[in-house]
């Protein structure tokens, strides 16, 4: 990946993220960044609310305290500050990435005919009553509706977004900065590896109960567990005498894959199409994952790794354990994962759908400004 370059004259592009943490969207986030940038316009991150530098590392800082306000929903100095933004620097586009962000965008006057949002969750559990009227009404002030995938093109399309202004772009990631591991038989227990945000979504207690219960029927693995948040407690106690090491932010994920087996994903909704998946498939691991939306997308059931229903936990440890259990079939599953991540979801790929959509918007916003 390129280097990232500013241009004083080139039209600008505004990304608005709501906070800095160490997850996929911000990870991301800054990968098209830098990869955008220069290439006909300069592209700059903003984050709303007040954290730490993390995988973002944003350019401009609305530095807004997120407490009780941005609990209840919405917080008007956030809404304030990026109003003076927008007219200060007024961005060609603004790229809105996710839900609450798209609020602030509109709240903030960014006109429709400049305004991306990029919808990285399926939320159709959620959104019913005044909150899907709400999110119906801010979704419909975007020009374009950017989506990562089918699953969240289709709940665009029901919250009223027509379908030719909806865009599939799945996540990408750098095929460059994952390597697949070497370990074998001998190299000890199998090894299952979780990495991921340790809240209620993911469901990370179900990864130790898998281990615990993959151990007891005689299975020799052993689980290693990577992310921070707010179950990481919950999780610290349940692990011991599970074999599970919680190791909690991980600066290397793509070395701590690499000297793994099998990645388990865990979780429920809401999700779009969780980033891990592919890194793990870049990283030549066989998957076994839960059927959030998008994770059909990147896991081809059988042929690259699992996909079971979400709330069925003997499947989970039925799919694992075949895993577990024929070494051969985790190295072919692991070698079709990386050909298929590496072809279907490098970032390059990605990148160009967002430069080609960019393109489209730039050029649709100097000429609605003339």
């Amino acid at each position: 990946m390129r280097a990232c370059q500013t241009s004083e004259v080139s039209p600008l592009v505004l990304h608005v993220l709501p906070i800095d943490v160490a997850r996929g969207a911000q990870t991301y986030a800054r990968q098209l960044r830098c990869s955008l940038d220069g290439d006909g316009a300069r592209h700059e991150t903003l984050t709303l609310f007040r954290a730490p530098d993390a995988a973002l590392r944003a350019d401009v800082k609305l530095d807004v305290p997120a407490g009780r306000l941005r609990r209840f929903g919405f917080d008007p100095r956030a809404a304030w500050a990026l109003r003076r933004v927008v007219r200060a620097e007024q961005p060609a586009v603004v790229v809105a990435h996710g839900g609450e962000p798209l609020k602030y965008a509109v709240l903030a006057g960014v006109p429709r005919h400049r305004l991306v949002y990029y919808k990285i969750g399926v939320g159709d559990a959620r959104l019913h009553g005044m909150k899907r009227r709400l999110h119906r009404f801010f979704q419909a002030r975007a020009c374009r509706v950017a989506v990562v995938s089918r699953a969240a093109a289709d709940e665009a399309i029901a919250l009223g977004t027509p379908s030719p202004r909806v865009v599939v772009i799945p996540n990408g990631r750098d095929p460059d900065e994952y390597r697949p591991g070497n370990r074998d038989v001998g190299d000890g227990p199998v090894r299952l590896v979780f990495v991921g945000q340790l809240d209620a979504s993911k469901r990370p207690e179900q990864f130790v109960a898998l281990t615990r219960a993959l151990r007891a029927s005689g299975c020799a693995v052993e689980g290693v567990m990577a992310g921070t948040g707010p179950r990481l407690a919950a999780v610290h106690a349940a692990a011991p005498g599970a074999g599970v090491e919680v190791l909690g932010s991980v600066g290397d994920v793509p070395e701590l894959l690499a000297g793994s087996d099998i990645l388990v994903f865990t979780g429920g909704p809401p999700e779009g199409m969780p980033g891990v998946l592919i890194e793990a498939g870049l990283a030549g691991l066989p998957v076994v994952t839960t059927d959030v939306p998008g994770a059909g997308d990147v896991v081809a059931d059988g042929v690259t790794g699992f996909v079971v229903p979400v709330d069925d936990f003997a499947a989970l440890e039925r799919a694992t354990r075949s895993l577990v259990d024929d070494e051969e079939q985790r190295r072919a599953f692991g070698l079709s994962a990386r050909a298929r991540c590496a072809s279907e979801f490098g970032l390059e790929s990605s990148v160009r759908r967002w430069h080609d959509l960019l393109a489209e918007m730039i050029a649709q916003s100097c000429t609605s400004s003339t």
